[in-house]
């Protein structure tokens, strides 16, 4: 998607108004998929503390890789607990179009989805602000879904086909690690909506690993803290400015899940050589006859694989906490 052309119809800066509580909450947070997800909670009247805390090994990208922003994960997440997997089971989820849709208004923004790319080399993260402020608004563009071009008709062609494979197989990739894990639908249905677009590396974009992405979350559900301090916040980015190391289980409340999130993805890395899908699978999702490859070649039986032992990992950190 990052290299498809963006057409967005509407050129002003997308929900400025809604910048004030992503402002409140970075300065009282001090990360971005946590001050992104409160913000949208804020504006939408919505108390969901568990979203918050689910959200806080995202900072830095998924499990502090460097790969997806902080400021497309968390709308995806809600997202999905907006629409889950609804529609026909052999036709494209709704949620495909919504994240197709907050991805293009985050581009048409920032020209990247990856973290490292918009933070740079910068101590202090001043280049994180814009992303944090407009990322509620993108998220509400995406809801009323009429500003921005739809799948187009090749790739929405390719996405069908391996998703039909997908239901017909009973497999989600984020969601088989939650199963592995002992969650269950009826008991915890938002859980499992909350990652739905976490399919293929998130949407089909072959980007970081959606069991890998399940794991952060269930590790951090469990484990995670929400910081609300700005004088915390104050103290992290001075340290951050100086060079000093910010990310200190103790500077903030935060930190931890990011630090745990991160350990997550060295053992996912070292097992499975990367923590990309499309590195992993070695399949491009929006290509026809890369789709025919993952299929014909059974590819699914490794990604069950993954999805197996990233639960099996993951129980074992909860274990040692």
């Amino acid at each position: 998607m990052e290299n498809q052309k963006i057409n967005l119809k509407n050129n002003s800066s997308p929900g400025w108004r809604f910048y004030p509580y992503a402002l409140a909450n970075l300065i009282r947070m001090g990360h971005c998929a946590p001050t992104v997800m409160q913000s949208i909670l804020d504006i939408s009247l919505t108390k969901k503390e568990w979203l918050v805390k689910l959200s806080a090994g995202m900072p830095g990208g998924i499990g502090n890789t460097g790969f997806e922003c902080g400021g497309i994960t968390s709308p995806l997440v809600l997202l999905g607990t907006r629409f889950g997997l609804n529609g026909d089971d052999h036709r494209l989820p709704v949620i495909f179009d919504k994240g197709y849709a907050l991805c293009q208004g985050f581009l048409a923004c920032q020209h990247t989805l990856q973290c490292r790319e918009i933070r740079s080399n910068d101590h202090f993260p001043r280049h994180c602000i814009p992303p944090v402020l407009r990322s509620p608004g993108l998220f509400m563009h995406a809801l009323d879904g009429n500003h921005y071009d739809p799948i187009p008709p090749a790739s929405r062609e390719t996405y069908t086909r391996l998703y039909s494979h997908l239901v017909e197989n009973n497999f989600h990739c984020a969601q088989s690690v939650l199963i592995h894990l002992g969650y269950t639908r009826e008991e915890n249905q938002e859980f499992f909506d909350a990652t739905s677009a976490f399919m293929g590396g998130t949407l089909f974009m072959g980007l970081t690993c959606s069991a890998f992405t399940a794991g952060v979350m269930a590790i951090i559900l469990r484990e995670g803290e929400i910081e609300n301090s700005p004088l915390r916040v104050i103290r992290l980015l001075a340290i951050m400015t100086v060079g000093g190391y910010a990310f200190d289980d103790k500077i903030n409340k935060f930190n931890r899940s990011m630090n745990r999130g991160y350990k997550l993805s060295k053992w996912f890395a070292k097992e499975f050589g990367s923590t990309q899908c499309q590195a992993i699978t070695q399949c491009d999702f929006s290509d026809p006859a890369s789709v025919d490859n993952y299929i014909e070649g059974n590819c699914m039986t490794r990604c069950k694989h993954i999805s197996e032992q990233v639960a099996g990992r993951v129980q074992q950190m909860l274990a040692k906490s």
